[in-house]
């Protein structure tokens, strides 16, 4: 990971070195801004990190200025085309292998898609006909973990430490980011998909499903469109289980499509990919694009999987169980009996915010000028839900926030750190307790 952290303060660094001395403050010089937010994105000491949030501040450095610099990092990315069968990521103190696939291309950026193998498998023998299936159209990165274990945490932070490695050290495009996933894999591309929506601009199981304990989660993903393929016969996975997966995001009107072929020729009977699937397949991933900052932001919780989801984020519940499915690796276990909790959020335009949602304790917004005023006063609503007989029943509409939000140059740079996405950049952060009483007088 000290790789990842000096590669993209490489090309940050590269990145400042065109920009023209007068846009600079005159108290603040290039070189030293630089070294600021270098020393930044390395710190590890949170000191370290507000002594020069400090500085920037009392230099007036605009948030603009940042956000246009992390930017342009993009534009840096020069890894080499070609295909690396054998190449390793450092997760923690264990070191796993990856396969990786970049093709020829005079396009400033492309899509990319990870695809996760099943029980037995691996990235080397994954990636040879993946490439042959996307006829060089994308980066294609396929991880190995023992067993094809994708559900646990150790894979989950595999998968996400090979998102942040290749999208800063060859072109792709941020919006454009898929998982994918056969048998096991398929587990791991509906669980991380589901945890980490924000991250995808698509999810592809393939062959395999998630049991209906899960399937609270599939709420994560309004924004987020899934394509489904699985097989009637498949002798390994109910079909069952993915005809409900379809039900219910068909029923919350969620992107999603569902491919179920008849085909049981194979040695596993229906539990794989047709060949005839994949030119449709490759149609619908060349058509999707993430939206960084969609209106509404929907979610459910647990105590495991805190993370912000686009905008929003649902940061202490009341009781929550910890869900977590043992694998093959020694990892940290948190597992316990409660509840789920549930977060809403939709930006009505006008600097209007409304909130739902049920076991909350405290919950964030990330602001940034694409999606309201920050120079005005921001309107936030909230609006509990409970279940009644199995019926969702909304509480009264009360306002939860009622001023202008201070931009924040530790919002801005934190979230870069932590995610490394130049295109998800918020300049304000609004914390409000759900439980608390609130002192604003009326809605707007």
């Amino acid at each position: 990971m000290k790789t990842l952290y000096l590669s993209v303060l490489f090309l940050f660094l590269s990145a400042c070195a065109g920009i023209p001395i007068e846009s600079i403050t005159s108290n603040y010089s290039d070189a030293s801004l630089k070294e600021d937010i270098g020393q930044y994105l390395t710190a590890t000491d949170p000191n370290v990190e507000n002594e020069i949030i400090d500085r920037l501040n009392s230099n007036n450095v605009s948030h603009s200025r940042i956000k246009s610099l992390l930017r342009q990092s993009l534009d840096e990315r020069k890894g080499p085309a070609g295909t690396l069968l054998d190449e390793k990521i450092l997760i923690g103190a264990k070191t796993y292998s990856y396969a990786i696939f970049v093709p020829e291309s005079k396009e400033k950026s492309l899509p990319m898609i990870v695809i996760l193998h099943g029980m037995g498998g691996s990235g080397f023998n994954t990636l040879p006909a993946w490439v042959e299936r996307l006829q060089n159209r994308f980066i294609i990165v396929c991880p190995s973990y023992p067993m094809g274990a994708w559900w646990s945490p150790n894979a989950e932070q595999l998968v996400m430490g090979l998102v942040q490695k290749t999208s800063s050290s060859y072109p792709v495009d941020m919006n454009r980011v898929f998982l994918a996933g056969l048998s096991n894999g398929a587990i791991g591309a509906y669980m991380i998909g589901m945890f980490y929506p924000d991250t995808f601009a698509g999810i592809v199981p393939i062959a395999g499903s998630v049991t209906p304990r899960y399937m609270h989660f599939l709420v994560n993903l309004n924004n987020t469109p899934v394509y489904m393929i699985q097989g009637e016969h498949d002798p390994i996975f109910p079909i069952s289980l993915s005809r409900r997966i379809y039900q219910i995001l068909s029923d919350m009107k969620y992107p999603v499509v569902y491919r179920e072929h008849k085909e049981s020729g194979n040695a596993h009977g229906g539990h794989f990919l047709p060949e005839k699937e994949v030119p449709a397949l490759q149609e619908w991933l060349l058509a999707q694009k993430r939206d960084p900052n969609p209106k509404t932001v929907r979610m459910t919780r647990e105590a495991n999987h805190m993370e912000s989801i686009h905008w929003a984020r649902f940061s202490r519940g009341i009781q929550l169980a910890a869900l977590q499915i043992p694998g093959p690796e020694k990892e940290r276990v948190n597992i316990k009996d409660g509840k789920i909790g549930t977060f809403f959020a939709t930006n009505l335009g006008d600097n209007q915010i409304e909130m739902m949602g049920s076991n909350i304790v405290e919950c964030e917004l990330l602001l940034n000028e694409d999606m309201v005023d920050l120079d005005k006063t921001i309107y936030v609503s909230k609006q509990s839900i409970a279940d009644q007989n199995g019926k969702l029943v909304t509480g009264a509409k009360l306002p939860a926030y009622h001023q202008k939000a201070t931009r924040d140059l530790s919002v801005l740079l934190s979230g870069f750190k932590k995610r490394r996405d130049p295109t998800l950049l918020y300049d304000a952060k609004i914390k409000i307790s759900w439980e608390e009483s609130t002192r604003f007088a009326s809605l707007p």
